[in-house]
């Protein structure tokens, strides 16, 4: 991996009483850019945090900051900040107090943090709230509060577990909003954890999906949708009409049946692989595959339906026609716009 500035993981593994969390874990990621950690829970993205910030051991590999080693160094001397969904706001300390909490630990006096304080809070959009009890801001307030005193200390690195996960859709969006611009400019490395697709693609510049403890395809947001490599991928963003079909093989070709006619892979494969149909890659057509319309939603102005082929298998379709549920219409697609996954 090219040594830059930044938060460089490489080769990581980490166990938690013996049992193997995280396999073998790189990734790096560049001042000023913020990169999520997406996949289902459990695969190990809130372990490899804790392995980030120190709070955890490793078995092998090393996480370095701007081309220095922080294996041996205790965590609250990484320069390393956290969220998580818990905010962790001390209720007994007033809004000021639990921002100046980091920079009370760095040794600095009231004289020193105040206008470092106050800053803070300008930043996150709290003027005035300095004085303020913990127990009378709403949940938004609360999490910019905890946004701060991450802050506070001048991080160069500053991790987000979920921490608006609690809050509902709008408020979180408005936050990541903010987020994102915060650390584009304090020019801070950010690493992200969601399992939602849409919120990955609000605040991130890339994509790092895991699994089962391992990190299995990076990229940007355009990348990933354009190639996902793996199903889980593209289940996780979203793709829908992805199936895995059975191989035949057949005078050393091997394919695949489609509603449409036969796939045909380009190299002789026994592997379990999964396919998958666009939305835009399928069209109506007069003389095309029968299907009846299960569900529809309203998006930007296109309906995209749910539609059963008689055989039971479902395929969505985008179209400006608006058609009601139970209607039947005819839909083509051609067998070359159907893709091939791999499946872990």
């Amino acid at each position: 991996m090219t040594l830059h500035n930044g938060l460089i993981i490489e080769n990581l593994d980490v166990s938690i009483d013996l049992h193997k969390i995280l396999h073998d874990v790189s990734i790096d990621v560049k001042p000023g850019t913020i990169t999520t950690l997406l996949g289902p829970s459990g695969c190990g993205k809130s372990t490899l945090l804790k392995a980030i910030v120190g709070l955890l051991s490793t078995d092998k590999g090393d996480v370095s900051l701007n081309t220095k080693s922080l294996i041996s160094t205790p965590a609250h001397k990484r320069g390393i900040g956290l969220m998580f969904q818990n905010n962790a706001l001390f209720p007994h300390k007033n809004v000021e107090r639990n921002v100046a909490f980091g920079l009370q630990m760095q040794g600095k006096r009231p004289e020193e943090y105040e206008e470092k304080v106050t800053e803070m809070l300008d930043l996150v959009g709290l003027s005035g709230f300095n004085k303020r009890e913990i127990g009378t801001l709403s949940g938004g307030e609360s999490q910019r509060v905890a946004l701060a005193r991450a802050l506070a200390p001048s991080p160069k690195v500053l991790l987000l577990d979920e921490p608006f996960n609690s809050l509902d859709r709008s408020l979180r969006t408005v936050l990541l909003d903010e987020v994102r611009d915060v650390l584009k400019t304090l020019d801070i490395v950010g690493i992200h954890v969601t399992h939602d697709w849409d919120e990955a693609t609000r605040i991130a510049d890339n994509i790092a999906f895991m699994n089962q403890g391992q990190i299995i395809r990076t990229g940007s947001i355009e990348e990933i949708i354009e190639k996902p490599k793996y199903s889980i991928v593209a289940d996780l963003i979203g793709l829908e009409s992805c199936w895995t079909p059975e191989l035949f093989e057949s005078g050393g070709i091997t394919y695949f049946d489609t509603p449409w006619g036969r796939r045909e892979l380009d190299t002789p494969n026994s592997e379990s692989i999964a396919a998958l149909i666009r939305p835009e890659n399928i069209y109506e057509k007069p003389d095309g595959i029968d299907v009846e319309i299960q569900t529809k939603v309203s998006v930007y102005g296109e309906w995209i339906y749910k539609c059963r082929l008689e055989t039971g298998f479902i395929v969505s379709v985008k179209t400006m026609k608006n058609y009601s549920i139970g209607e039947k219409i005819s839909l083509y697609a051609s067998v070359e716009n159907v893709e091939t996954l791999e499946v872990l």
